[in-house]
């Protein structure tokens, strides 16, 4: 009798542990570092059966602003997963990748998912583990593991990050190939800002303010042109606005604040080093925002 209900508890408890990736309302966001601003959102919305075996289905969206300074959402695709036994799994060219290694040892290492076909990195990088251990978030104990980013030599790439049990990376993007090939041409997404499902409150250990901000700020009201863009050390704003606004504060993609001050016609950038940025003018009443290339 007591090995047929320690046998049950081992059945029921190993069954809950395999429903832990992904449960109903597994909600990821992401800064998006591209050449426009945004984040990457991914969500966990049905189950599938591919070749027999029952997967995850993960949309995944990308809000921002266009090139008409325009907040769009566009749809970038699926991933479909599944756990087992502590592996997460993704579908890749018809074939099933190890993405997350939650019972890997240290030393141990795995082919980063979807590598073979990125255009940045060396075919079969591979992601070797540094430590392990547990930690508890939200009153739930859950593993971890540090990875290297590797050559597949396992020389490393000088990057490290922490993947955690049905959260996964927490200071990379969901996918480490787009990672990689994000770095280059914004493929997809970027660093980890949150995660959350229906029974788990947001979790967002590097990420300060609301998960779907898209430029730090709670309000894109309206957007204006500035010239000249791309600009070397001078903006130059049109009269109308020096006579309606206030400051001005100028922002990077992820919404740091490098620089404000009161309005004036001219706003010396010099300082800036070069890379995409947004103005936001504003006064008591209303906000609007430009894109800015500052190139050196």
């Amino acid at each position: 009798m007591k090995s047929t209900i320690l046998l049950l508890f081992l059945f029921v408890s190993f069954s809950f542990h395999a429903q832990n990736w992904s449960p109903a309302g597994a909600h990821w966001t992401y800064s998006y570092y591209g050449f426009f601003p945004g984040y990457v959102e991914v969500l966990y919305t049905g189950d599938t059966v591919i070749e027999g075996q029952t997967a995850k289905i993960l949309s995944k969206t990308f809000h921002g602003i266009d090139w008409s300074m325009t907040v769009v959402s566009n749809n970038i695709g699926k991933e479909y997963t599944y756990e087992n036994n502590g592996v997460i799994y993704l579908r890749y060219q018809n074939q099933w990748d190890t993405l997350y290694h939650f019972n890997a040892q240290i030393g141990g290492h795995w082919r980063m998912a979807k590598q073979p076909f990125t255009s940045v990195c060396p075919d079969n990088s591979r992601l070797k583990v540094l430590a392990t251990g547990n930690k508890t978030i939200n009153n739930e104990t859950r593993k971890y593991v540090v990875v290297d980013f590797c050559n597949p030599d396992l020389s490393s790439l000088g990057i490290q990050d922490t993947i955690v049990e049905n959260i996964g990376f927490i200071g990379s993007y969901f996918l480490p190939y787009d990672q990689f090939d994000g770095a280059v041409d914004g493929n997809e997404g970027g660093p980890f800002r949150c995660y959350s499902h229906d029974n788990f409150s947001t979790y967002a250990p590097h990420f300060s303010g609301a998960c779907d901000y898209i430029v730090g700020v709670n309000e894109l009201s309206s957007t204006f042109a500035i010239y000249p863009n791309p600009v070397q050390g001078e903006i130059h704003l049109a009269e109308d606005f020096v006579s309606r606004f206030t400051h001005y504060s100028i922002y990077s993609l992820d919404g740091k604040m490098y620089q404000t001050g009161p309005i004036s016609p001219s706003i010396n950038i010099h300082q800036l080093t070069s890379g995409n940025y947004f103005l936001e003018i504003a006064n008591a009443n209303q906000k609007q925002f430009a894109k800015i290339l500052k190139v050196d």
